[in-house]
């Protein structure tokens, strides 16, 4: 299973989906925050920067995912960026559904670092307008939207991590060609 995903991981194609994944899940927290008139609070304002990060990592993984470097530092950032959302939608799911402790964490103002100060940058998508605990008027299947947030960094955290595993992974060696040189 792990020479599939390594071989998928070689494909530019595969960065490219990631890239349309980031785009469209961007998407999907624009509409909830300007058609639905979801205002997003601060956990959402993280997790759209980590699903950011899937767009840069895509674009670089389109750009040039067959070359072995690029491969690694995509499927690195991929894990990371799929690792932070996993944290920060936890912390976001366990305010919405009152786990205790967690409230407390949940705030209007950002923590960007310095050098890229993303709310300042870009305050229509990533500056918070509500609390983590607030209840949203949207569900899917019965479920809130932290929580679909919450399956969609579990899913790719596995598929990451896999693609980072992929790359330690020697390559098959034809055995039927060896058979009879």
């Amino acid at each position: 299973m792990l020479h599939l995903f390594k071989k998928i991981c070689s494909s530019r194609f595969c960065w490219f989906l990631l890239f349309l994944a980031g785009c469209g899940l961007e998407a999907c927290g624009l509409y909830f925050q300007y058609k639905l008139d979801l205002q997003p609070c601060i956990n959402c304002v993280y997790e759209r920067a980590y699903f950011l990060g899937f767009v840069f990592i895509g674009f670089l993984g389109a750009l040039a995912g067959n070359l072995l470097i690029v491969r690694f530092i995509c499927t690195l950032g991929f894990l990371l960026s799929s690792i932070g959302g996993l944290i920060v939608t936890f912390e976001h799911y366990a305010a919405y559904t009152g786990m205790e402790g967690y409230a407390a964490k949940c705030k209007l103002t950002t923590n960007f670092p310095s050098f890229l100060p993303l709310d300042d940058i870009a305050p229509f998508m990533f500056k918070a307008f509500a609390m983590c605990n607030e209840k949203l008027d949207w569900s899917f299947l019965g479920q809130s939207m932290p929580f679909w947030i919450l399956v969609i960094f579990m899913f790719s955290t596995l598929i990451a991590a896999l693609m980072f595993i992929s790359n330690f992974v020697k390559d098959k060696v034809n055995t039927f060609v060896n058979l009879y040189k």
